[in-house]
């Protein structure tokens, strides 16, 4: 039951209580970044303006938007680093006990990943790598693999990603198929292949409304400026913009998702 609990959680992308606390905030900080980007930019309010309970609708616009743009990117949040939760010690005990058990492996590699332990979750999942077939259900093979990934790449171990990438099964679900390909696209672009990076986005964003695509798009933006794939995605997603409240979501939208970029980076300088 526990090892059930654990992978569920990973499959929903759920953390510890803290760490969305942290989110929260974080979200939060960056809201008032972008509305007071907003303000800036916004000068002397034009006079065919209409105003709703003396706030110009541009305004109620400008703040419904950023509400959405906030959902839409808070699941995407990096995890906080909060040293090691009870559950991770208790895996951890258990692994040491019997260090070759492929199941507390995994399961001690996705409460590093909750913890924020990028590190430790990626040498840990490394043990396991090349006995993953040793799972019986291809859905777990998938998860495995698929996480094992994502904490190479937190590594900066981009290389190693791709080649984990080589080993994970094509999911049925839609869902998981979205996901996978985003991961790809991170991955493709951080190795330089822009071709490969911009056909994973393409196919991640297939079939999304236009909100969860410009999200998607939002959380590949790093990578796919590092492989020159930027103004081809940009384009892409603004021909998928058929309103002009869709235009001015994209753009706020990567405004937050820069925003975040640039708080992250002065996070990691801190000593």
């Amino acid at each position: 039951p526990v090892a059930e609990d654990v992978r569920a959680q990973q499959r929903k992308g759920e953390v510890s209580a803290e760490v969305l606390d942290e989110k929260d905030r974080e979200i939060a900080r960056l809201r008032a970044a972008l509305e007071a980007q907003s303000a800036k930019e916004t000068k002397e309010p034009k006079e065919e303006t209409k105003k709703k309970d003396n706030v110009p609708i541009d305004d109620v616009r400008t703040k419904q938007m950023i509400d959405e743009i906030s959902q839409a990117l808070k699941k995407t949040a990096p995890n906080q680093v909060k040293g090691l939760s009870n559950e991770a010690k208790v895996f951890k005990e258990k692994l040491a006990a019997d260090p070759f058990n492929m199941e507390l492996i995994f399961q001690l590699g996705v409460a590093y990943a909750q913890d924020g332990q990028w590190d430790k979750s990626l040498n840990v999942l490394l043990r396991g790598w090349k006995r993953v077939r040793e799972f019986q259900d291809p859905g777990v093979r998938f998860e495995f693999l698929c996480l094992l990934a994502q904490a190479s790449q937190k590594e900066k171990k981009h290389r190693q990603a791709l080649a984990v990438l080589q080993d994970i099964e094509e999911p049925e679900d839609e869902e998981l198929k979205s996901n996978v390909e985003l991961l790809r696209c991170h991955v493709y672009c951080d190795n330089g292949d822009m071709q490969r990076g911009l056909k994973s986005l393409n196919k991640a964003i297939e079939g999304q409304d236009f909100d969860k695509a410009a999200a998607l798009w939002a959380n590949c933006l790093g990578p796919l400026r590092k492989a020159g794939a930027y103004d081809v995605s940009k384009s892409t997603m603004l021909a998928l913009a058929k309103t002009t409240e869709e235009k001015d979501k994209l753009e706020a939208m990567e405004k937050l998702a820069a925003l975040r970029e640039e708080y992250h980076a002065a996070q990691v300088k801190q000593p």
